[in-house]
């Protein structure tokens, strides 16, 4: 009996100095230092944190780090294989007013080789931050924050790029509608003989997309048009024979009659969908329109 209890108290003095060494083993080593304890407002303080893990265990990625009267202006998180299990972050930091601060303790998590969560605190540490102005004996200056850098992603890099595309397309197309508008304002101003024999110029452009049909169809038109103008007379609605007749007294001596009414009977062929001039034909009958145009 005396034996049991004396193998007992072994025992559970054993797993007493086990789980301490455990506690021990498991507790994390934290070192913290900073490049500077004074420094002017706006300067960059460099906060380094240097932490021993328990074997295996390892720094949450992607954490949310704050300091309370600092902004970060950097930070880094890295493994230093040459020392076991330990990892440094690196924090770049500034103040924007003046006084005694504080470096707060921050919360850091790690994961444990067995899959939980721990954490540990960092050290207080402090800071003292002057002002430039201050320093120079010179009044009613305040310390101005420095712009942040704006960081450009690949998406705003799109969207800006998106933005100026549709810029570009409405630029293009205004600048396309203001110039067909300026051409419509001159074909306005311009006399009537130049206005047809343009758009006679540029039907004749287009004679190889168009039929022969709408080709005499528009050239007959053209041409009535601009005798209703000249004339003072409607030939828009005229027969082939009316419209002969009414420009007749009024025929240049340098156009034949009869061939001028070979000339109308062309277009009253064209009226019929087998009608298929050749290409002299056709040439021939925009040279005989032009001279018309040009003589009246």
């Amino acid at each position: 009996m005396k034996y049991c209890v004396f193998a007992k108290h072994i025992i559970l003095n054993s797993l007493f100095v086990f789980c301490f060494c455990a506690f021990l083993n498991a507790q994390e080593t934290i070192e913290v230092s900073l490049n500077k304890n004074r420094a002017y407002v706006g300067d960059v303080i460099n906060f380094t944190v240097k932490v021993q893990l328990p074997p295996n265990a390892q720094i949450t990625a992607k954490q949310n780090f704050h300091f309370n009267d600092f902004d970060i202006i950097s930070s880094d998180v890295k493994h230093l294989p040459s020392i076991e299990n330990t990892y440094e972050l690196d924090f770049n930091i500034a103040a924007y007013k003046t006084g005694s601060f504080t470096i707060n303790p921050l919360t850091v998590f790690y994961i444990n080789p067995d899959g939980t969560s721990n954490l540990f605190l960092t050290p207080e540490e402090h800071v003292e931050i002057i002002s430039v102005a201050d320093n120079a004996q010179v009044q009613g200056i305040k310390d101005i924050k420095a712009l942040k850098k704006f960081k450009i992603k690949s998406l705003h890099v799109a969207l800006i790029l998106f933005v100026l595309l549709l810029f570009i397309v409405y630029a293009a197309f205004t600048v396309k509608s203001f110039v067909e508008y300026i051409k419509k304002s001159k074909q306005v101003e311009i006399d009537p003989k130049t206005k047809a024999l343009n758009a006679l110029e540029d039907l004749y452009k287009t004679r190889s997309d168009i039929s022969a049909r709408n080709f005499y169809y528009t050239m007959s038109r053209i041409l009535r048009s601009y005798v209703s103008k000249k004339c003072n007379f409607e030939a828009i609605e005229m027969t082939t024979s009316e419209f002969f007749d009414k420009i007749k007294p009024i025929m240049p001596k340098e156009i034949n009659i009869n061939e001028f009414k070979d000339y109308l009977k062309v277009f009253n062929l064209a009226r019929y969908a087998d009608f298929t001039p050749d290409e002299t034909k056709r040439e021939n009958n925009y040279n005989f329109t032009k001279k018309l145009l040009e003589l009246l």
